[in-house]
């Protein structure tokens, strides 16, 4: 590959819009990612003959740069790890140059770099920008053959490129996702999915697919001081789906097993309402009327003698008599008082006189 020094403008001529024929089936289960991974793997080996034509330009795109066409806002944390992890031994990638790309599969321990814990790219805010805009969101989603972004995303798992990786990335342009092949840096943020292969770049949320190699396409942009043209990996799908991938911990350098689609800032699963279900009654269709013939009218019936009134009820009891009031208590006479005692008269002498009342002469005490 050569280097081209054309600016944007050209570039952006070169590159081809996604075009998907038909309608789109569906989420496409992940096996059919896998699928689409080995075709395309396929189709690689084809291009990789050079054979004939223009081959696409390959953009080098640094970690820190933000890129042309982008679809989102900057999902990065304020403070983006950069820095590559050497990792534990056992952990290093083949270091045979190819000039057409060195193939590794995306369930190999250590091929990229992470944390269970830390921040590395915010996924909810991916699906918020892209729910949005509903242009952005079908051309996002037309990349990828699903029509839940939401739960899509949800499936997928931040890591950090431990080697310069090529990729088919896009652009969204006038309503539509633009493809352009790429390098992206080692120190890359990116998010994968469960087969190990890289299907957004975070910065932008830059829809990612499996690159078409061409030996004759020339570069564009300025290489970084690490950047060999026969030393970059391209990662295929694992055979198998994976539950959690084996990464270089950006924190204490060792192995960490995260689970896919973990980690911090994932999006919510989505929660449609259930619309009701209207019932309707079942139509009965109505039965022909039926002329029946009047059947004769019985004889009347003598109607009973009334039955005898009820005795009438038994008068009430009376209401208890009263009790007579109780006889008054007969006065009590008492005696008299006794008189009081006269007082003797005082001590007197009477002179008797013939014919004159008698002389009463008193003895003083």
């Amino acid at each position: 590959m050569a280097t081209d020094d054309a600016g944007p403008a050209a570039r952006r001529a070169r590159r081809r819009r996604v075009v998907r024929a038909g309608t789109r089936p569906g989420r496409a289960p992940r096996s059919w990612l896998a699928v689409l991974g080995a075709l395309t793997a396929a189709v690689t080996v084809a291009c990789s003959s050079g054979s004939g034509g223009n081959p696409d330009p390959v953009d080098l795109d640094r970690a820190t740069d933000t890129g042309q066409l982008p679809w989102t806002e900057v999902l990065l944390p304020p403070q983006t790890p950069t820095t590559v992890p050497f990792g534990p031994p056992g952990t290093d990638l083949p270091g045979e140059p190819r000039a057409a790309g060195i193939r590794v599969v995306g369930d190999r321990a250590g091929l990229y770099g992470g944390s269970p814990d830390r921040v590395l790219c915010d996924r909810q805010r991916l699906v918020d920008d892209l729910e949005g805009d509903p242009a952005r969101l079908e051309a996002w989603s037309s990349v990828f053959q699903v029509d839940d972004v939401r739960n899509y995303v949800r499936t997928l798992t931040p890591v950090l490129l431990r080697a310069d990786t090529r990729v088919t990335n896009h652009g969204f342009d006038d309503g539509h996702a633009v493809a352009f092949q790429s390098v992206l840096q080692a120190g890359t943020i990116v998010l994968i999915d469960d087969h190990g292969v890289p299907r957004v770049r975070c910065m932008r949320g830059s829809p990612l697919l499996s690159p078409v190699v061409n030996q004759d396409a020339k570069l564009e942009g300025d290489p970084w001081p690490t950047f060999q043209q026969d030393r970059l990996y391209i990662v295929q799908p694992s055979n198998l789906a994976m539950t959690e991938v084996a990464v270089v911990d950006l924190m204490t350098g060792g192995l960490s097993s995260v689970p896919i689609g973990s980690g911090p800032q994932q999006p919510a699963e989505r929660r449609d309402p259930v619309a009701p279900v209207e019932v309707q009654a079942p139509v009965v269709d109505s039965p022909p009327a039926v002329v029946q013939q009047a059947a004769p009218r019985p004889a009347p019936v003598p109607s009973p003698e009334p039955a005898p009134a009820p005795p009438p009820p038994p008068p009430p009891p009376p209401p208890p008599v009263a009790a007579p009031p109780p006889a008054p208590e007969p006065p009590v006479n008492y005696p008299p008082p006794a008189p009081a005692p006269v007082p003797a008269p005082p001590q007197q002498i009477q002179v008797q006189i013939p014919g004159l009342p008698p002389i009463v002469i008193p003895i003083p005490n």
